[in-house]
């Protein structure tokens, strides 16, 4: 089934899929009585951008596919208090909010944020939630439920009634900890409940009881009323994690009282909890008029100046400029400035009401409204019209599309879709004649400029690393090690729709090499882009200006920018957001053996059809990965590695038959892989009767290329050394002869077929146990007593008559002691026993092989 959209479509009734059904959507708002996904149903989505489902009554998605991806995500806006639940092996990349309970159930996955009446998770679910703070009146986590919060902010959880962990749940991860303030609700204080093994990472504040049974574990602090503790629980003490460095410097201006705060801030949100706790020193000074504001000195976290020298009442625009920061910010901007209200500053710089220019720029898509905070006093009986209009694209108010000669009224939204100014003119009239005629006109620039540059990323697992079973196929390979990698970038509008058409000069791009764990380390390999002339219509794509120099993930970011056209006198109209994403992996050229070790067998005997071959030193190669110009890898190591074992063989170049011949890897130096065989699955086929033979056979690896790196082929190493031999093995039961009512004894040889399959000889030295097998049998049935299986022989009881030709077989004996039959195939060990009144008269004792006697 496929749903078109343009916008928005309403859908009477449900969306539901069963089966293995598949809805294809295209980006957009969907708005349903309620959603319904069962079995391995799928959505999948057409094009670029986020499908939004607005659901008036239920949500019960239990299917085991994939839902969106981290660049398509598919949100849930749920509004109405039934249930939302998500279940089965389900993978969900997007929003949930809710006013009622979400549940996650099974196996399921969810990356993104959830807003929701209460929180429950249950089974071996895994909730990647956004960084930020959530207010819920439950949180119930049970099976083996996580939840891993995700973000550079300190995640916050405010719970009025319970949290519950039963289990082996955890919440919080040791890197991501969370705050969590169980506050009740009034009349009744909150409670918090750990059972079973289960844990948080993080700070937990309850105005009620906290209890931990069993063998819980908080892994920060607590601060509560009452502390019930049993079994081993315990509390592993660890102060809120604070930043060692200041991510950025804060300015919140109150406009009206006139007062400048600054925070010196330890995460992207300058959480309270996180701000930089050692003294900062930062002077602000107004970078359009060239005088000094504020100087904040040796301040600790955050400090207010309640009578900056803002000087608004002589200066239409200031622009606050941190003229001195001590320590300086890690992150650009380094400066962000904010009003009282929350609304962030563009570029730092407030106007008065009289210079409005700012609001005749907005992002493509967006609306700039036109009323009379813009235009001064709009004649409100005129008659407008558009009177000439200049631009490539398509200027729409709703959806309407203005032309030439259009009609239009105050206030107008204006929307358009290309990444452009344009000018506009539009004159008005009161409809009179002659002296009596009025006439007005307006002429605009309106800029449009694109929301966001963002990267082509590749989902190469986020925080919690690559892993490359899973990430394989999804983190693009960009190029080889020792080679430049490709980027490529997309532009944006407002409601993440995509623009075709946009140039620009793009400075400070940063490209990284990250680890597989995804983290940016201080050794982290950075290059520092030099300027790229941009064009998203023939230009989207550029190639790094140095090669990358490891086997790794590559991160690239573009800062916030302006369009060329939208920089006016007194600074940028409207910025366009950068991106900071991973995206994709680069690889070795080719993959190259360096070393081989030749095979060493334990006391030099292998006999066909015994599971298992012991080695004093097994054979092996030593794998290492190449880049482009030859150099050696070692950074080709653990997970980015991850490839070999599913495209390495080895094979013995013989005729011998054998089985259970699979590859082993292990890597004891970075990118140093020693390739071998799995010793304990390796067996000889014992199927037809051969000579002792020399078992300096080669051992043949083949890797095939994959990920675009050539593998290996036709590299061997002998599998033991030539006095190393294989051996036909198989017991041989003695004859015996046993006196009337005496006990006694069958004896047994393990022989083996010498130079030929005429020459037999005994093994006087290999260890075999006849207690192996499964009985011992004898015709004619005497008594179930009479024969026991001892290490290498038959006991026999005492018996009281005379019984010649008893036939002995030994049943069940592991393959590789079992003689053949004639026609080649395995039988059991078979041999005569006499129990006689009197011996025959011999030379030797009563143990002889029949062969031996003449009949």
């Amino acid at each position: 089934m496929h749903i078109a959209n343009t916008g928005d479509v309403l859908i009477k009734g449900d969306l539901s899929a069963q089966g293995s059904s598949i809805i294809y959507l295209d980006s957009g708002n969907y708005w349903l009585d309620s959603l319904k996904l069962s079995g391995s149903s799928k959505i999948i989505i057409n094009g670029n951008g986020e499908v939004n489902f607005y659901v008036k009554d239920n949500v019960d998605v239990s299917i085991s596919n994939q839902v969106g991806s981290p660049s398509q995500k598919v949100n849930i806006f749920h509004y109405d208090d039934d249930q939302v639940k998500l279940g089965s092996s389900a993978t969900w990349y997007g929003n949930v909010k809710s006013y009622g309970d979400f549940e996650l159930q099974g196996s399921s996955k969810l990356y993104g944020a959830v807003q929701a009446k209460s929180l429950e998770l249950s089974g071996s679910t895994r909730l990647y939630l956004d960084a930020g703070t959530y207010w819920y009146e439950e949180v119930d986590l049970q099976g083996s439920a996580r939840v891993i919060p995700h973000g550079d902010e300190l995640t916050t959880f405010y719970i009025e009634e319970d949290l519950e962990l039963q289990g082996s749940t955890e919440l919080g991860t040791s890197e991501n900890p969370v705050l969590a303030f169980v506050y009740g609700d009034g009349d009744d204080d909150g409670e918090a409940e750990l059972e079973g093994s289960s844990k948080i990472y993080g700070y937990v504040y309850v105005e009620g009881e906290l209890e931990m049974q069993g063998s819980t574990n908080i892994f920060g602090a607590v601060n509560v009323v009452d502390l019930e503790m049993e079994g081993s629980a315990s509390i592993n003490y660890s102060a809120i994690p604070v930043s060692g460095e200041v991510h950025h410097y804060k300015l919140s201006f109150d406009i009206e009282a006139n007062h400048l705060t600054a925070y010196a801030c330890g995460d992207e949100a300058c959480s309270e909890a996180l701000l930089y706790s050692r003294p900062a020193m930062l002077h602000i000074k107004d970078g359009l008029n060239n005088n000094s504001i504020s100087n904040f000195n040796n301040f600790l976290k955050s400090d207010k100046d309640t009578n900056p020298n803002t000087k608004l009442d002589k200066n239409k625009c200031i622009q606050f400029v941190d003229k001195k920061a001590d320590p300086k910010p890690e992150t650009s901007p380094g400066l962000r400035c904010y009003l009282s209200d929350g609304t962030r500053l563009q570029n730092c710089k407030l106007c008065t009401e009289q210079d409005v220019q700012s609001s005749l720029a907005a992002h493509v898509y967006d609306e700039i409204t036109l009323n009379e905070e813009v235009l001064g006093e709009t004649a409100p009986n005129f008659d407008f019209y558009i009177a000439e209009l200049n631009g490539t694209g398509t200027l729409k108010t709703g959806n309407k599309i203005l032309k030439e000669g259009s009609a239009v009224s105050f206030p107008l939204d204006l929307t358009y879709n290309k990444a452009e100014a344009i000018s506009l003119t539009i004159k008005g009239d009161n409809g009179k004649n002659g002296k009596n005629k009025l006439e007005v006109e307006y002429q605009l620039e309106l800029v449009f400029v694109p929301k966001q540059l963002r990267w082509s990323a590749a989902d190469c697992g986020g925080k919690d690393g690559f892993i490359y079973a899973d990430h394989a196929a999804s983190c693009t390979v960009l190029g080889k090690a020792g080679e430049h990698a490709g980027l490529t970038l997309q532009a944006y509008g407002a409601g993440n729709k995509r623009i075709d058409d946009y140039s620009a000069q793009l400075k400070e791009i940063v490209i990284r090499e990250l680890t597989a764990d995804a983290k940016v380390k201080d050794d982290s390999p950075i290059i520092k882009q030099p300027a790229v002339n941009f064009n998203q219509s023939n230009k989207p794509s550029f190639t790094s200006d140095k090669s990358i120099s490891t086997v790794g993930l590559i991160q690239a970011m573009v800062p916030d920018s302006c369009a060329p056209y939208a920089i006016s006198d007194s600074g940028c109209m409207l910025e366009t957001d950068g991106d900071t994403a991973i995206i994709g992996r680069t690889v070795p050229a080719s993959l190259k053996v360096v070393e081989t070790q030749s095979g060493d067998i334990k006391d030099g005997v292998v006999y066909a059809g015994k599971p298992g071959v012991s080695f004093d030193v097994a054979p092996s190669l030593t794998v290492i990965g190449l880049d482009a110009k030859g150099k050696e890898l070692p950074s080709f190591s653990g997970e980015f590695a991850g490839g070999l074992k599913g495209n390495s063989s080895i094979a013995l170049n013989s005729d011998i038959a054998l089985k259970g011949l699979v590859p082993t890897f292990d890597e004891p130096e970075a990118g140093k892989h020693v390739i071998s065989c799995d010793t304990d699955k390796l067996e000889f086929i014992k199927d037809k009767r051969f000579p002792e033979t020399a078992l300096n056979l080669p051992i043949q690896l083949a890797i095939e290329n994959h990920d675009d790196t050539q593998g290996v082929n036709g590299a061997t190493t002998p599998l033991a050394k030539e006095s190393d031999t294989l051996r036909f093995g198989f017991v041989t039961l003695m004859d015996a002869e046993i006196k009337v009512d005496e006990e006694g004894t069958m004896a047994s040889k393990l022989n083996y077929f010498g130079k030929d399959v005429q020459t037999v000889l005994e093994d006087n030295v290999t260890d075999y146990e006849l207690e192996q097998a499964t009985r011992v049998t004898h015709k004619p049935m005497l008594d179930p007593e009479l024969l026991t299986l001892a290490m290498q022989e038959i006991k026999v009881t005492g018996y009281g008559e005379q019984q010649k030709g008893i036939q002995v077989t030994i049943d069940g004996l592991p393959d590789w002691l079992r003689p053949v039959d004639k026609d080649g195939s395995l039988t059991n060990p078979s041999a005569m026993l006499d129990i006689l009144n009197n011996f025959r008269l011999r030379a030797n004792d009563s143990i002889f092989n029949r062969r031996e006697v003449v009949r």
